[in-house]
């Protein structure tokens, strides 16, 4: 029997409306139960309390961190986002975080102005995304990536713990109905992808033998090396040698594992993670491809390197011999 998760869901308010709700939509599709600060009014501390309780009892916590900080709490001056955040770590309860990438920050301001950006506390915003970058999140361009990391997410989740939700017992949980979700919000992914692609400030290469599918190698060369991602300290030693580093280094220093294929089942730490936070970047240029692997106790997909991939690497390795 599939278990209702409780999922409590936190953010700062007025500047993350449409986002928020894309999570709530997210949740629901998954069938399970969204609780968030918009049932609370925040600046009082026995309704922070009563968030508290609300973590406590909820299988598992998101933060969706935009430009703001958010309003303070009066005896820590830390925001409320930060202090919820803070206590669902520091009790150990299952979480993640979706921040939202630059670019979409940038296109929230033309949208609706700078209120969308901490003005007040910067320090304050800058030192908790930096901390909330360090530990589990993925960084998000759209509402749809904000869904498809949600549903990934979940499953991560449901997969490393045992969650009560609303049925007791072992039974592992069914996630046959978020895998069609995620094939559905990829397909939406998909779309916006072509959209983005007749708005791309990048010229295209007329030289067929340096194109890469639909792009050109300089283009995918630069959008890789262009997107950030943080790597945890424990994984650092494990092929990648530097926190700071971009999507091009990743998916350099593990050209091999790709080549065998990584999941979020059955894998390390370091397959979790590249499936994570690479594979999504690689399967926009057809890099990667997912493959359906098959045992008699289960079904799960496999990311592995796509021929594109291998062309990709093939013109790597001439432009640097010449």
């Amino acid at each position: 029997m599939k278990k209702k998760l409780q999922i409590f869901i936190s953010s700062t308010f007025t500047d993350l409306i449409d986002e928020r709700q894309s999570a709530v939509e997210a949740v629901l599709r998954a069938g399970n139960i969204p609780a968030g600060m918009e049932l609370f009014s925040a600046g009082n501390k026995s309704q922070l309390d009563t968030i508290k309780k609300w973590i406590n009892e909820s299988d598992i916590y998101i933060l969706i961190l935009g430009g703001r900080y958010g309003s303070l709490e009066p005896e820590t001056q830390l925001s409320y986002s930060e202090i919820e955040y803070q206590y669902a770590v520091d009790n150990d309860k299952p979480f993640f975080a979706v921040v939202l990438d630059d670019i979409m920050l940038d296109e929230k301001v033309k949208k609706v102005g700078s209120t969308v950006l901490e003005l007040d506390n910067q320090d304050k915003y800058k030192k908790f995304k930096k901390l909330v970058l360090s530990k589990v999140c993925r960084i998000c361009k759209n509402e749809s990536d904000i869904k498809l990391a949600i549903l990934e997410s979940i499953i991560d989740i449901q997969n490393q713990y045992d969650l009560k939700g609303w049925v007791k017992g072992d039974d592992i949980p069914d996630s046959s109905a978020l895998l069609g979700e995620i094939d559905m919000l990829r397909r939406e992914r998909d779309d916006l992808q072509e959209k983005i692609k007749s708005l791309s400030t990048l010229s295209k290469k007329s030289n067929k033998d340096r194109s890469v599918g639909d792009y050109s190698y300089d283009e995918i060369l630069k959008v890789l090396k262009s997107n950030k991602i943080i790597i945890p300290a424990d994984l650092t030693a494990d092929k990648i040698n530097n926190i700071n580093s971009n999507a091009f280094e990743l998916f350099q220093a593990n050209a091999g594992l790709l080549t065998a294929g990584v999941s979020i089942t059955l894998s390390n730490n370091t397959q979790k993670f590249i499936t994570h936070n690479l594979v999504p970047i690689l399967l926009n240029f057809s890099l990667v491809e997912r493959q359906k692997v098959k045992s008699s106790s289960m079904e799960y997909d496999k990311f592995v390197i796509s021929a594109l991939g291998n062309k990709f690497w093939s013109i790597y390795q001439i432009e640097n011999t010449k």
